[in-house]
This record gives structure tokens, sequence and C-alpha cells, in this order.
């Protein structure tokens, strides 16, 4: 009986670990705002890194786009009119000027439906 409760303990303790690490942060987490310009936005299979831009209305935002994905990728948005490829491997640089404040949806015209967004927040 005594070893079943060590046992037991040995494996909640484990748990908890493990529970702790997974709900840890990470450095590079794509939930975090990134200044555009400048920035490297790179595209996986099927997620950009990161998915949160800012920038600032009416100021050009020059980005460079990698593809570190299997498959052909994209960089769009409607407005300010975006629409670059990048192939497999291959860096692009991105470069357009919001023109107001306000959110911006940025995508892979191929993998939007499969959820490959991002987020442009546009401050004036």
């Amino acid at each position: 009986m005594r070893a079943k409760t060590t046992v037991s303990m040995v494996l909640l303790a484990l748990g908890l670990v493990v529970g702790l690490q997974a709900c840890g942060s990470d450095s590079k987490s794509s939930d975090k705002a990134t200044a555009a310009n400048g920035a490297t936005v790179e595209a996986y299979d099927f997620r950009f890194e990161p998915k949160v831009l800012t920038a600032k209305a009416g100021e050009k935002v020059t980005l460079t786009f990698k593809n570190e994905g299997k498959a052909e990728h994209n960089f769009s948005a409607s407005s300010p009119s975006v629409d670059t490829d990048a192939e497999a491997g291959k860096t692009v640089s991105v470069s357009f000027t919001p023109d107001q404040a306000g959110t911006i949806q940025f995508f892979c015209k191929y993998h939007k439906s499969r959820g490959m967004t991002g987020t442009l927040n546009v401050s004036a």
C-alpha cells in the first residue's frame, strides 16, 4: 500500500511539472505585438510568426517576409493592397503604407481558409 501511495505522489508531481511547463510563456510568442517596420515575418505551414504587428498610419512599412514552410506562401492585405509571394525557403521584401489607424488583417491568400492570418494594429 505504501509503495502505491509513493508512486501516485511521484506521478502527481510529474503531472504538475509538465502542466506548469505547458502553461509557461514562450519568449517568441506570436501573440506579442512586433513593430512592423524592419521586422521579419516568417511563414510556416500554416501560420505566421509573429501574428501581431504594429505600425503608424502614413508611415511606410518595410518588412522581410521569410518562407520557412514547405509550400509557397503569400503575404497579403486588402487595405492597403499588398500581395507578395515567396516560394518555400525564399525571402522577399514587402513594403506598404497604411493610410489610417485601425486593425488590418494580413493573410496568406493560399492558406487563409486554414487560419493563416495575422493582425496589423495601426495607430494614428
